[in-house]
């Protein structure tokens, strides 16, 4: 597979995961092609928006994400999922509401698409300490930008949902209750520091902000502590040969001391 289309593949949502093999890599792509082939699934023109608004972002224009509108399986305040089962996307998941265009009246539904999209080209990635926080970085509001990390896991809503309510019976509920909120707003502030820090050590190398998102959307959470705590990002580069990094050596292009392809 030649550099170019590996970046072409890269550009429309096949973003190769931490180690991934190249046969493993295309063989992936090959089945999620054709499973959108084959399948019937949401209009093209509800991802317009979404693929330019995401390549703006983060340099990925994803074009075979399936998608599908339906309530099964999904909790109340759910607005919608992205099924991942080894390293593959299965599908994207919305609920019945967003047909229409909006959930709840709050979210439109090209900013769901838009944060699924994120967990979908993210698929061959078993890292989720910085999941959230780049699938809120395509919100409308700054509040959710900021907040919305909070959350890693479904779960974690209901474990303080339980403590609120055992509250009522006896106060020790209670005090759980708020420790299990401080250890959120702890674990989400410090989210916000690394990926800060990361992104500066990354913007002084490649000196552009679209770049520095789109490199540290294709990072382990590994490399993004390293790199926030000033490990530099051209040395460890040269370490690397994997399908992943051959991503990431393009964009920082002449930084790393090559030609960029795909600027």
């Amino acid at each position: 597979m030649t550099d170019q289309e590996l970046f072409a593949y890269d550009r429309s949502g096949f973003i190769p995961g931490p180690e991934e093999e190249e046969s493993v890599f295309l063989n992936r792509i090959q089945g999620l092609k054709k499973r959108f082939d084959e399948g019937t699934w949401i209009p093209s023109s509800h991802w317009e928006w979404v693929r330019e608004m995401l390549f703006n972002i983060f340099h990925v224009k994803p074009l075979y994400i399936c998608a599908f509108y339906s309530n099964r399986s999904l909790s109340f305040w759910e607005a919608a999922a992205a099924w991942i089962e080894a390293g593959k996307l299965q599908a994207v998941q919305l609920c019945e509401g967003l047909r229409k265009g909006r959930y709840l009246g709050l979210y439109r539904r090209e900013e769901i698409l838009a944060h699924e999209a994120i967990h979908a080209v993210r698929a061959a990635f078993n890292e989720d300490r910085f999941e959230e926080f780049f699938a809120y970085m395509t919100s409308e509001k700054k509040w959710r930008r900021v907040l919305g990390p909070i959350l890693r896991r479904p779960w974690e809503a209901w474990v303080f949902v339980l403590l609120a309510l055992g509250g009522v019976m006896a106060p020790l509920f209670s005090l759980g209750a708020l420790i299990w909120v401080v250890l959120g707003f702890t674990r989400l502030i410090r989210g916000h520091f690394l990926l800060r820090k990361a992104g500066m050590q990354i913007q002084a190398v490649v000196g552009d902000s679209g770049k520095t998102r789109a490199i540290l959307l294709r990072l382990t959470d590994k490399e993004i502590v390293c790199f926030a705590k000033g490990i530099n990002i051209q040395e460890y580069a040269k370490t690397k040969q994997c399908l992943r990094w051959r991503v990431l050596k393009n964009y920082l292009g002449e930084s790393y001391g090559k030609e960029n392809c795909c600027a």
